[in-house]
């Protein structure tokens, strides 16, 4: 299981391995004017590792709803609790703090919540993100929250309730070294990603929504050396190590990431490709789908689902969820 420090972004960004005077450490200068602080030539000296404390866990009171209550299959209600499979590497979406099993973040509240609202507990379990899709098919776990992106090819083999909307972004070392800004600056340079995420498939694929490497074809140029890891932890560590020259996430973990990194890392350009986040539901599980949608819509009507999102720092809220929302 992923282990996090305090500080959880960086148990792989800081690491004596990686960096040994520290991190935050080094001094370097930009190519050009990287819009990173050391524009115009001038040094830019990424700053220490900040203390921004991890929010804590919130509970809300989400009454439960009958109507909604009887529609959770019996299969499900069997052992009295829902089993939602997570790849808690994802701060601040879902993750784990070091020496703690227990998966936090806005995933984790919001699960709990649904819970609450269909009257059963809900127990969250670490898994890789790229086969809980599978494992859900499986019938190994009953729900997936670990922010997948809703799409038609996924739609294809698990449903989706729909509760958040999020766009890509890019992350690059602090000064910006290499200066990019747009798709066409990651053609020819290393650029990382976790397994199974759209954001991998960007940077391999020529025919997915987004494809950097469609772009830098269109433009003459070298596709990106799309890397894939196992974990976003993973991904930070290669980044760090200047391993990987940048890499895309979801933007809620790449705002969290410099958030807790002080000056380590920068987000550069423009985030893009919203699109809306999904619970993922097993095809088989009837009237599953519906239960979960009409919870996240109570939630959001009361008011809980919003503190949730205020409590991790988290934009992106809806005001309505669809089964099966996806954009492309």
């Amino acid at each position: 299981m992923s282990r996090r420090t305090r500080l959880s972004v960086l148990t792989a960004l800081c690491a004596a391995s990686l960096l040994a005077a520290g991190c935050g450490a080094t001094t370097e200068k930009p190519s050009g004017n990287s819009g990173g602080g050391g524009g115009g030539g001038n040094k830019c000296t990424p700053g220490g590792v900040s203390d921004v404390p991890d929010p804590k866990p919130l509970t809300v009171d989400a009454p439960a709803d009958a109507a909604l209550a009887k529609m959770v299959p019996a299969k499900v209600k069997a052992d009295g609790k829902i089993i939602i499979a997570s790849d808690a590497s994802y701060a601040p979406n879902e993750y784990t703090l070091e020496g703690s099993d227990e998966i936090i973040g806005m995933d984790a509240d919001m699960g709990k919540a649904i819970g609450k609202v269909l009257g059963v507990e809900v127990q969250f379990v670490n898994a890789d993100f790229s086969g809980i899709i599978a494992g859900l098919n499986a019938g190994r776990y009953e729900l997936g929250m670990s922010s997948f992106t809703d799409t038609k090819e996924r739609e294809q083999t698990v449903d989706f309730a729909t509760y958040l909307e999020a766009g890509t972004s890019t992350m690059v070392r602090k000064c910006n070294p290499k200066n990019i800004k747009t798709a066409e600056d990651l053609c020819g340079k290393p650029v990382g990603a976790e397994n199974g995420t759209t954001q991998l498939d960007q940077l391999t694929k020529p025919e997915v929504e987004g494809s950097v490497v469609k772009a830098c074809k269109d433009a003459g140029k070298e596709p990106p050396q799309g890397q894939g890891f196992p974990k976003q932890t993973d991904v930070n560590a290669a980044l760090q190590a200047n391993r990987i020259d940048a890499y895309l996430a979801d933007t809620p973990v790449v705002n969290y990431a410099v958030k807790k990194t002080g000056s380590a890392f920068e987000k550069t350009g423009k985030d893009t490709d919203a699109a809306p986040y999904g619970i993922a539901i097993p095809k088989k599980l009837t009237g599953m789908k519906e239960a979960v949608q009409g919870a996240v819509q109570q939630l959001i009507s009361d008011g809980s689902y919003q503190k949730i999102l205020d409590n991790w720092g988290i934009t992106g809220g809806i005001q309505e969820s669809k089964i099966n929302g996806a954009i492309y």
